[in-house]
């Protein structure tokens, strides 16, 4: 992806405690956040270093993109043959402190979650494609077309290369808005003994 030409930057590891921070604004409230760490205070302290390895993880195995050096927004990709976050990606990507500062109770949480999320991403795109990771923009700037200009530039790559792409929501109210930028849900799954509903969505290419 020529960043200069889409007019966005791509994050290496020195952008991720930024955007670590800017994703602990926008996912203060989101569903997954508040079940992992009921705690505000424990929240405050821990889901920062949460984003911090996925963030480590997507610069290492994917490509992660902000509006601009300001990280008003970003937006990380994986390929569909690194999705899954094994122990030795992990390892191989992530400081171990970050896993140690992430919460050790909230990690086990969180598991039953990962795991129902994984498997319904394998059922469902059992082919090549790219995932659409995570997107967040910090509240002050949410609602300026952010999150589209994000994600539209991969959209038209992806539709050149014809290649699918793949995410998940927990917020329902995520969902009209993936719609809009041509996603359809293929998957709506309550996961057992936690009843967050997870909404699987697939965008084909044009």
């Amino acid at each position: 992806m020529d960043n200069s030409e889409k007019g966005l930057l791509r994050l290496n590891r020195l952008h991720i405690n930024a955007a670590a921070e800017m994703l602990t604004r926008s996912f203060w409230n989101y569903p997954v956040s508040t079940y992992a760490y009921p705690n505000e205070l424990v929240r405050k302290k821990c889901l920062p270093y949460f984003f911090q390895h996925i963030l480590y993880y997507c610069t290492k195995y994917g490509e992660v993109y902000a509006i601009s050096t300001e990280i008003e927004g970003i937006a990380a990709w994986l390929p569909s043959d690194q999705f899954i976050m094994t122990m030795w990606r992990l390892l191989r990507s992530v400081p171990i402190p970050v896993f140690f500062n992430m919460g050790y109770k909230s990690a086990l949480r969180m598991k039953p979650l990962s795991d129902h999320i994984d498997g319904v991403h394998r059922r469902m795109a059992p082919f090549r494609h790219w995932f659409l990771q995570i997107l967040g923009v910090d509240p002050p700037h949410q609602g300026k077309g952010y999150a589209s200009a994000l994600v539209r530039p991969m959209l038209a790559r992806l539709d050149q290369e014809k290649l699918p792409c793949y995410l998940e929501t927990i917020d329902p109210r995520d969902v009209p808005i993936y719609e809009h930028l041509g996603f359809q849900i293929v998957d709506a799954s309550t996961v057992s003994g936690i009843g967050l509903t997870s909404w699987a969505m697939l965008r084909m290419t044009e």
